[in-house]
């Protein structure tokens, strides 16, 4: 797999062809390619991994500001369906981490919805990113088809690539959620839906506690989160 930074109008168009395919996205959610051209002139950077001459997957960085630092917001990252469980995606993140790093970037931030467990056990267990926002229906109603039926609850993964991974201490709660969310909607909506609002009420009761969530185990049937007691700013170096 070949990872390179993509530049050319032909490039960004294939990014728009790859995010329908990737979450079956009406056109009104899709990132459109003036805004991909814009991005990459502003100081943001989108990277796509190619086997041969086909892009089978793309992240996108935002430069973005808040208290006082300048970090990146990684607004998407798209995977082909073929390419799912490859680790097409633990490479572009590797890659974007050694851009940012390349830039003086010290944080990159994403969403991901708290119920998908493999994107959550990507983001804390490999990256190392934690989480201590809870956003929601973030997005409002989307279209994508992996979302339908559900509010669009989203946390945010904070990963500081150029500080040590937390560690779990003292006292640990934990929020457990299905293996697989899909596989349970198509059983039972009203369950997924039921998950979704205590899944909900259990992130924001330990966030507002000065809980975050630092580790994810993953089971057969259920996985959990698992969150550590930490200042706010504990991870937010000076």
């Amino acid at each position: 797999m070949n990872i390179r930074p993509l530049t050319t109008l032909d490039e960004f168009q294939l990014c728009v062809d790859l995010q329908r395919e990737a979450f079956g996205w009406a056109d009104i959610d899709l990132l459109p390619r003036r805004f991909l051209v814009a991005m990459t002139h502003i100081g943001g950077l989108i990277l796509g991994a190619f086997e041969g001459d086909r892009l089978v997957a793309f992240i996108s960085s935002i430069p973005a500001y808040r208290d006082g630092m300048v970090y990146w917001y990684s607004q998407m990252l798209a995977v082909a369906k073929d390419q799912w469980n490859t680790g097409a995606g633990s490479q572009l993140k590797l890659a974007q981490r050694e851009a940012a790093l390349e830039r003086g970037i010290r944080l990159i931030e994403w969403t991901f919805d708290p119920l998908e467990s493999k994107n959550a056990y990507l983001n804390i267990v490999k990256l190392g990113a934690v989480v201590r926002r809870y956003l929601p229906n973030h997005y409002g109603e989307t279209t994508g088809a992996l979302q339908a039926g559900l509010d669009s609850d989203r946390v945010i993964a904070e990963w500081w690539i150029d500080q040590p991974r937390p560690v779990l201490t003292g006292d640990i709660r934990r929020v457990v959620i299905p293996v697989d969310l899909q596989t349970l909607k198509k059983q039972s909506l009203d369950s997924a839906r039921d998950i979704q609002k205590r899944v909900r009420e259990q992130f924001l009761t330990n966030i507002q506690d000065g809980y975050f969530a630092a580790g994810f185990e993953r089971g057969d049937e259920w996985s959990q989160y698992l969150f550590t007691r930490g200042e706010p700013r504990e991870y937010h170096p000076d």
